[in-house]
């Protein structure tokens, strides 16, 4: 910034001195304002840029000292010179603590004025420096904490978050595009700036505008509005951001951040920081949403998979859904992660698939089974791995749908593994597929009770099934929380 650009308050209630010294400083290049007392000065410093104060201590009213606090209490970040004409220690103390830059005593020469001024306005440049180098390693690690959340939802809100914490924004609304091609409101944080106070006509204006043009608008209370379509912010708003989330193809959305009267305005190096940060989030919230529309077309594949298998065999309509309900409820209280969850859910409804490949008179014979016949079943885990080992984002499920009858003592199928050589969620699976089963009416005789189920589950602990995934089923259906 340079030197004519930089704006000076002289506060100091002793005209005479404040007159040398605005005129020596506009000698030097820099626009100067001047008041007489703390009140004046506080005034003129929420109502305009400015970027150093040199203040008196001793005034009538509000003292230096306060006027200090005061701007410390506001969050201003700029440099603050203190003058006294009745020095001690203490007060040059107690002025630096609370955070002045320098301390001078009266009399003064200019030069020295005038060298203290330079270094305030050097300190605060090195300052912003090191601001920005901070907030770009800040910058750095949000940016890979988005590109890694999928959740809408959780996306959404960590953006917002992030961009009022990287440019010290006390309120914002995200608004993004929905299938209707309308903005709407998806997140807002900061108190006191609901849904509601965004539907102000000067934000709803300003959003419009940006959407359409995709370009950001930057709006400071004290000028001039930069184009003619837009309104004045509402009373108690001194700055407004508002940038456009675009993907090389299409606007997807707005986002407002807004700095009340407290603060300094948004400047340009907030800008640069929003652009970067929303950038990244754009490529996010289309990436997830991507994500989402790709893993809703794989739930459909996989439920028409297990219908597929479900229409051949008429009295097992509805299996693999119950099937999955129950190993999603048992998943969740054994504690397995959102991710394994997932899977566990997709192979419970899968689990059957290779009955596709078993003949219909076999699947739905009314009699007992020959051996030769039940050898021809104990081929369906097998067969539906192989089918869905070839489908790439199948492929994560093989280990369940292969093991999900083998027996915790070994002696099942179609490998006779035991213990905790069988997959963990093909563990589970096995409990929720043999109470379900149990408790359904088959062609060779009516459903169980459920007292019945629960006994044979008991008796076959350690045997058929892993014992501490039986003990949580059971806890689960005593307490009715299926």
């Amino acid at each position: 910034m340079d030197a004519e650009n930089r704006h000076i308050l002289i506060v100091d209630d002793e005209i005479s001195i404040c007159e040398v010294l605005g005129q020596f400083l506009r000698r030097e290049g820099y626009t100067v304002s001047i008041a007489s007392s703390g009140e004046e000065g506080l005034s003129i410093l929420r109502g305009g840029d400015v970027h150093l104060i040199i203040s008196d201590i001793k005034m009538p009213g509000m003292s230096g000292v306060d006027l200090l606090k005061q701007i410390k209490a506001d969050s201003l970040s700029l440099p603050v010179l203190m003058t006294t004409g009745f020095p001690t220690l203490d007060t040059a103390i107690e002025a630096l603590k609370l955070g002045a830059y320098d301390y001078m005593t009266k009399p003064f020469h200019l030069e020295e004025i005038g060298e203290k001024v330079r270094r305030a306005f050097q300190s605060r440049k090195l300052q912003e420096e090191n601001l920005l180098f901070s907030r770009l390693v800040s910058l750095h690690e949000v940016t890979k904490t988005l590109a890694s959340t999928l959740e809408v939802q959780e996306l959404n809100c960590k953006f917002l978050d992030f961009s009022l914490r990287m440019i010290k924004a006390d309120g914002g609304s995200l608004l993004l595009v929905d299938q209707a091609g309308k903005l709407a409101i998806t997140e807002t944080a900061g108190d006191h700036y609901e849904p509601a106070f965004w539907l102000a006509r000067p934000f709803v204006a300003v959003s419009r505008l940006v959407a359409q043009q995709q370009e950001a608008v930057l709006i400071n209370a004290q000028e001039p509005l930069p184009d003619e379509r837009l309104l004045p912010l509402p009373g108690g708003c001194r700055s407004m951001i508002s940038f456009p989330l675009k993907t090389p193809s299409r606007v997807i959305g707005v986002l407002n951040l807004l700095r009340n009267d407290a603060h300094d305005p948004f400047a340009g190096l907030d800008l640069e920081i929003i652009n970067v940060l929303a950038s990244q989030a754009s490529i996010s919230i289309e990436n997830v949403r991507l994500y989402h529309n790709i893993r809703d077309n794989y739930l459909k594949t996989i439920r028409a998979f297990a219908l597929a298998v479900e229409a051949k065999d008429e009295y097992t309509h509805g299996h693999s859904e119950n099937v999955m309900k129950y190993t999603v409820v048992l998943a969740k209280h054994l504690g397995l992660p959102e991710h394994e969850l997932e899977l566990v859910k997709y192979a419970g409804l899968l689990h059957d698939i290779g009955k596709i490949g078993i003949s219909e008179n076999i699947l739905n014979k009314a009699g007992r089974l020959t051996s030769q016949e039940f050898e021809e079943i104990k081929r369906h885990p097998e067969l539906g791995a192989r089918i869905i080992s070839d489908v790439p984002f199948l492929k994560s499920l093989v280990p369940m749908v292969l093991h999900h009858h083998e027996f915790y003592n070994g002696s099942g199928y179609p490998l006779k593994i035991a213990g905790n050589a069988i997959p963990f969620g093909a563990r589970i699976l096995s409990v929720a597929d043999a109470y379900e089963a149990m408790t359904s009416d088959r062609p060779y005789r009516k459903s169980l009770t459920q007292s019945v189920a629960f006994s044979i589950l008991n008796d076959e602990r350690g045997k058929q099934f892993d014992p501490h995934i039986v003990d949580a089923f059971l806890d689960i259906m005593n307490s009715g929380n299926t």
